[in-house]
């Protein structure tokens, strides 16, 4: 029998943080782990790390799978601070980020980042640079951001093509969650030629006007089709009739 998170045997400050991060049922977390958690909530990985020692012990997350604590690594307390105060505690979270990220840690200096580096040579992590990325992209003129070249780095793209085989939701993710940015970069590469994977929901503007998708979020902040059919009828009929059209004919598609 699933339970709820709310009947866990842990402190309300982690099930708060748990609800705020979708999930509702134990059996949401299967297949999770503090890694995987932290990939899929990039801009949430303090909350992660505040809650996944309640969640390890109380055996409702388990740890990563043949993953190397940073713990049983020899290595500086300059070093292991610095990466507890950026919630890396295994070896293979290193390579998700690029060398460019891993620069940008506080207080990472010239002999600290040897050391990380002949860490990552003498475990098989290999760190990478996003300048590959640039180079291969520069060709198409992509407005991507320092930020989201990072995401693209996350998500293991390298070429265009690789643009080819994410989501609509990836380039979210790879926008920083930023809708706007997401909308924009989509018109651009769809323009390009990129046709996306589809994925369990749909944003609006991938199915109705810009125009109509702009107000929808900036009003209201629904975004997806999911959100539109969460509506209840009064509000739909409550909304601007320049998009009532395109509302309407959403749901009426969808519902058959």
């Amino acid at each position: 029998m699933d339970l709820h998170i709310d009947d866990l045997k842990i402190s309300d400050c982690t099930k708060n943080i748990l609800h705020e991060l979708g999930f509702t049922m134990v059996s949401d977390l299967e297949g999770h782990d503090y890694i995987s958690l932290i990939q899929k909530f990039p801009l949430q990985r303090h909350r992660v790390y505040s809650i996944i020692q309640e969640l390890n012990t109380a055996g409702y997350l388990l740890p990563p799978e043949n993953a190397i604590s940073i713990y049983d690594v020899p290595m500086s307390q300059r070093l292991l601070h610095i990466l507890e105060r950026n919630y890396i505690l295994y070896l293979s979270q290193l390579s998700l980020c690029s060398k460019e990220e891993h620069a940008r840690m506080r207080n990472l200096g010239e002999q600290t980042m040897i050391e990380l580096e002949e860490i990552c040579k003498a475990h098989g992590i290999e760190l990478r640079s996003i300048h590959e990325i640039k180079e291969n992209l520069a060709p198409y003129h992509l407005p991507f951001n320092s930020a989201q070249y990072e995401g693209l780095y996350r998500y293991k793209i390298t070429s265009f093509d690789d643009l080819k085989k994410i989501t609509t939701h990836d380039l979210y993710m790879i926008c920083q969650q930023d809708y706007n940015d997401t909308m924009k970069m989509y018109y651009i590469l769809k323009d390009k030629g990129i046709i996306f994977q589809t994925w369990e929901d749909q944003y609006l503007f991938e199915i109705i006007p810009r125009k109509d998708a702009q107000t929808l979020g900036r009003k209201y902040r629904i975004y997806t089709v999911s959100q539109l059919f969460s509506c209840a009828e009064i509000f739909i009929d409550s909304m601007p009739p320049s998009i009532l059209p395109s509302v309407k004919a959403v749901l009426e598609e969808y519902n058959n």
